[in-house]
């Protein structure tokens, strides 16, 4: 495929990339921090939008047998890009609300987490059912998924660090120069972030459709005879669909492929900061590097074995059992770091993970576009879009939870965290043996079977 279409592909992550880190990097210490809104709150609202994810496979029914002016993909992308984006722009007001003591803006955050979960699922589901679509059969797919992620990754930091650099000046002309931690100067940062957020959040809409205009015109628009199949599919009955899709002893496996490696993959996510500090005795300024270290060599080889997956014939499972195994290895040397108290092996364990996270990330959402049969693209994305979201989303949920019941059992949180990180070795190494299991030919023929579909049936 070419580049130019992979370039355009990627720019709808822009605003995604932007949304997200506003919610999720930039919002959620506002929240937590200056407003003094309960973590256990906010935690519960990210743990809400993942678990949104479980739409994707009623979104994705929807895109296979309905079209809008010709498209099955395109217009979904843009009204589930819009609802995320648009879904924010009450948080603001409505965080402030609450600190202020009106507990019923509470039941507005949850609300916002819901719509927001849904729209960003929608997005999701639909790009990512594109993208399965128009690289079918092409030599470089593994090359457009790499190419996507990384870029949907970037466009989050670049977003970061482009609100920071904003807030910075703005508290700068305020009268708080950078570097200045007194009570006053704390106090006008406070007082300059809650009053840009409105404007950040409204900003949100504009990136993102910004973002999206790029991408029309990729997807082939359906003629009158392909609309004519569209319309005979059967009807929209959901619970069939679970039905059907899970009844597949193919599918059933890959579910737990997906769920069982991301719940293991993501059981770091949010305890990594706190494990540095607790027990390395690191400061803010250094927790704050782990998961860029992490990050980089995830993006890096990302595009590593994009480009080689692209000249080189390397199975999809190859790639994403090596994946597995490394990340698996990086969490062995994490809980090591843990009880041998050594830092040096904390960063190996980093490095080791963000490159094992980055080769599974391809080989796995190449194998979720390959577990697809046409006609029901959209629905089966959508359930494997629904096992990566809902295990993201409890793993960071657990994590929590684990860390909070270890302290209380053991005191020292060394061996909390040891447990933890050996955890996800355990689920890595099972990811693989699922992984064996797994049977593309096999997979696309029992699911062509059920659905009473043809070969051609698009």
């Amino acid at each position: 495929m070419p580049f130019f279409t992979t370039f355009r592909l990627m720019l709808p992550k822009l605003g995604i990339g932007y949304i997200f880190a506003m919610l999720t990097s930039v919002y959620n210490k506002v929240m937590i921090t200056d407003l003094g809104i309960a973590a256990a709150l906010v935690g519960l609202m990210v743990l809400i939008y993942r678990l949104m994810s479980v739409t994707q496979v009623a979104n994705g029914r929807v895109m296979d047998r309905r079209a809008l002016f010709g498209l099955r993909r395109t217009p979904f992308m843009l009204i589930g890009l819009m609802i995320a984006s648009f879904a924010l722009i009450p948080l603001p007001f409505a965080a402030p609300a609450l600190a202020a003591g009106n507990q019923a803006m509470s039941i507005v955050l949850l609300v916002v987490a819901i719509v927001f979960g849904f729209g960003f699922a929608m997005n999701g589901d639909a790009q990512n059912t594109l993208i399965a679509e128009i690289t079918e059969g092409k030599k470089n797919r593994g090359s457009v998924v790499a190419a996507v992620w990384v870029f949907t990754i970037l466009a989050g930091i670049i977003s970061g660090i482009a609100v920071s650099i904003v807030l910075m000046n703005a508290e700068i002309r305020a009268g708080a120069p950078r570097g200045c931690v007194t009570d006053a100067c704390m106090a006008i940062k406070r007082d300059v972030s809650l009053q840009l957020m409105p404007t950040l959040f409204l900003i949100g809409p504009v990136i993102s459709l910004i973002g999206f205009l790029p991408i029309l015109g990729v997807e082939k628009r359906l003629n009158q005879a392909e609309l004519a199949v569209v319309a005979q599919r059967p009807p929209l009955e959901m619970k069939q669909a679970f039905t059907r899709i899970f009844h597949n002893s193919q599918a059933r496996v890959f579910f737990m492929v997906v769920f069982v490696s991301m719940f293991g993959l993501f059981l770091q996510d949010i305890i990594l900061e706190p494990y540095g500090a607790e027990v390395f005795k690191m400061a803010t300024s250094e927790t704050s590097r782990l998961q860029q270290v992490m990050g980089i060599m995830t993006i890096f080889a990302m595009i590593v074995v994009g480009i080689l997956s692209s000249r080189k014939n390397i199975a999809k499972r190859t790639i994403a059992n090596w994946g597995a195994l490394m990340s698996a290895a990086g969490f062995a040397l994490l809980s090591l770091s843990s009880v041998l108290h050594l830092q040096p092996m904390l960063y190996a364990g980093l490095v080791v993970l963000g490159t094992g996270m980055g080769v599974f990330n391809i080989g796995a959402l190449s194998m979720m576009m390959d577990m697809t049969v046409p006609g029901e693209t959209g629905s089966l994305m959508g359930a494997w879009g629904m096992a990566q979201a809902t295990a993201t989303g409890l793993a960071v949920f657990t994590s929590g939870v684990l860390l909070d019941v270890g302290r209380s059992l053991f005191g020292n949180p060394q061996p909390v965290y040891a447990i933890i990180f050996g955890i996800s070795v355990v689920l890595c190494v099972a990811a693989v043996n699922l992984m064996a299991k797994v049977n593309v030919e096999k997979f696309r023929k029992m699911t062509r079977e059920q659905l009473g579909m043809a070969i051609d049936a698009a």
